[in-house]
């Protein structure tokens, strides 16, 4: 079942990319020894994947996304300047190579109406029904990619409407409302 987060932003936490590693592996790994890199990729892989399978629908482009954020986290490892920040580090390259991944070129010019939506409406509650879910990712299915990929990083990561709509670099009225339809096809799936 999923749980949902709660209002505080906990990024490099709420997946598991808080784990407890030695500056001294880091470094090690940051000189190139293969003994320290197997070791960072035995802690870190399973919240690399479960935040990849969270936005992908394969299971197969989730580990191979997977294989390609622990290649660029080795090769970009030096760029690392404090060891602490490790888990943060790996979680924004983990979302920045999904982002790449999923970002389409648009050639549409999206027109959307401002469905006069308030500024106060409760984003987050509108998704509370989510957490009875039992299979989460089966009712993810119905979504794009890039409906899966705001609904995730809205609910789970607690990114904002205007922290998706610059990395989509669309509207944040456009966001919302991609947002409010994805919900629609989950309870419409949901529901059926």
């Amino acid at each position: 079942m999923l749980l949902l987060r709660t209002r505080k932003r906990t990024k490099a936490l709420s997946t598991g990319f808080g784990s407890e590693i030695s500056p001294d592996t880091i470094r090690a790994a940051q000189e190139g020894r293969r003994d320290a890199q197997r070791v960072i990729f035995e802690v870190f892989q399973r919240p690399v994947l479960t935040l990849l399978r969270g936005l992908c629908k394969e299971p197969e482009l989730a580990r191979d996304l997977a294989q390609d954020v622990f290649v660029q986290a080795f090769a970009k490892l030096n760029q690392l300047r404090e060891t602490s920040a490790f888990g943060g580090w790996l979680k924004q390259l983990t979302l920045n190579t999904a982002f790449a991944y999923f970002r389409r070129p648009t050639n549409q010019n999206h027109s959307l109406e401002d469905e006069a939506e308030s500024e106060s409406v409760d984003w987050h509650s509108q998704a509370d029904w989510l957490s009875r879910v039992d299979d989460i990712e089966a009712l993810f299915s119905v979504l794009s990619d890039e409906e899966r990929l705001i609904v995730w990083l809205f609910v789970v990561e607690d990114y904002s409407h205007q922290e998706l709509a610059e990395q989509f670099a669309i509207s944040a009225t456009a966001v919302r409302q991609r947002y409010h339809r994805a919900l629609q096809k989950l309870k419409d799936r949901s529901q059926s």
